[in-house]
């Protein structure tokens, strides 16, 4: 059908499908969520640090945002020799940053990058305080400078859905219970398996050594993991599963960009924080991109609004929502407004237009997105 027949001409531009079908429970689901000090969670969290600065020194000069994606950025692990009550950093890790970015007057891009990613790590892992940064980024084409205020950045796909499962629900909170117990750092990963009514979850936490100072003390820090996340959840749990005799999850820093793992911008959680692959997601690196004409930033977050929106409607149980851009053309008219929902409904006439006015009041509402990029009020990982 077309989109928006009737509706406002401003927002006409491509295809709106919107399909209807029967709301069924999956017989498994798979949900797995890389927490904040993951490495690739923090090569997300420091490609938003750059661009919320960026974003702040180009208002302050330029009085708008310019072009930048910095959703390039690497961390290559460094080397570590913990031990029970101590332990040293051998060599630091090593963030690189690529990317593209337009020129300041005041400040030096590199100066940017390095100051943001110390206030990163700062603020989100508490047990580190050496590493290294190679600041890469240089300027973007022209072509694709002139579109920022003007038109989509690339031809991109933004997906979302609503609401969360209860296991995505308490994969999300069962992460913050495990960070907050004594001992353990800030690389926590969880992976959790539904089959049925039965749910395994495996979780992985970084002990961070100088908390540790025994074996003793080690199992006794698993042991209130497990408990942990057996309060949140009736689940069979295991932790740090990859344990083998002297070969424990024990560091220095409570993340293993120190030593165990590199990680890039945008291999891990999707903008809801998770990684669900029973769900339709986008490949999409939506950290560091620009706020401003970037759709692979700015869909990502508007499709998730828009389904959290359609699940209010009356008999829906589950909406899924698909915003597929055109390079060049305005972010308000996507190539495709795709929509999925499930539940006891029929698709009528009516119920379109109630869909289509939500797209369509997300979309007039873009603009506004990008003071809440700037504010960091958006968790995009």
């Amino acid at each position: 059908m077309r989109a928006n027949e009737g509706g406002s001409p401003a927002l006409q531009g491509g295809e709106e499908v919107t399909t209807v079908q029967e709301y069924l429970v999956p017989p498994f689901e798979v949900v797995e969520r890389k927490g904040i000090g993951h490495p690739d969670t923090l090569a997300d969290g420091i490609s938003e640090s750059i661009s919320r600065s960026l974003c702040r020194l180009y208002l302050e000069e330029f009085g708008s945002i310019m072009h930048h994606n910095l959703d390039k950025v690497l961390i290559v692990a460094g080397k570590s020799r913990p031990e029970f009550g101590g332990g040293e950093i051998l060599q630091p890790p090593t963030v690189v940053v690529g990317g593209r970015a337009t020129g300041l007057r005041e400040k030096a891009i590199d100066q940017v990058i390095r100051e943001a990613v110390e206030e990163f790590f700062a603020a989100t892992v508490r047990n580190l305080r050496e590493f290294n940064v190679e600041a890469r980024a240089g300027e973007g084409a022209p072509e694709l400078r002139s579109l920022v205020g003007r038109g989509a950045n690339d031809s991109s796909i933004g997906v979302g859905f609503a609401p969360l499962s209860p296991v995505e629900r308490t994969v999300l909170q069962v992460e913050k219970d495990v960070r907050s117990i004594p001992g353990v750092g800030d690389d926590v990963k969880i992976m959790a398996v539904r089959q049925g009514e039965e749910l395994k979850i495996v979780a992985a936490a970084a002990m961070v050594s100088k908390y540790i100072s025994s074996r003793e003390e080690y199992e006794e820090a698993k042991a209130r993991v497990s408990e942990a996340i057996r309060r949140r959840a009736d689940a069979e749990v295991s932790v740090n599963a990859a344990d083998s005799g002297e070969n424990i999850y024990l560091t220095v820093t409570g993340t293993s960009i120190e030593m165990g793992d590199d990680g890039a911008t945008g291999r891990g959680n999707r903008g809801n924080g998770l990684i669900t692959p029973g769900r339709p997601m986008t490949m999409e690196a939506i950290a560091g991109k620009n706020p401003v004409s970037h759709v692979g930033k700015i869909y990502n977050v508007l499709a998730e609004r828009m389904a959290r929106e359609m699940v209010e409607l009356e008999g829906i149980d589950e909406a899924y929502v698909t915003l597929v851009s055109r390079i060049g053309s305005p972010i308000r008219q996507p190539l495709l407004r795709g929509v999925r929902i499930c539940g006891n409904v029929r698709l009528t006439e009516g119920l379109e237009k109630e869909v289509s006015s939500i797209i369509d009041c997300w979309l007039e509402s873009a603009d506004q997105l990008a003071e809440e990029f700037v504010r960091g009020a958006l968790t995009v990982y």
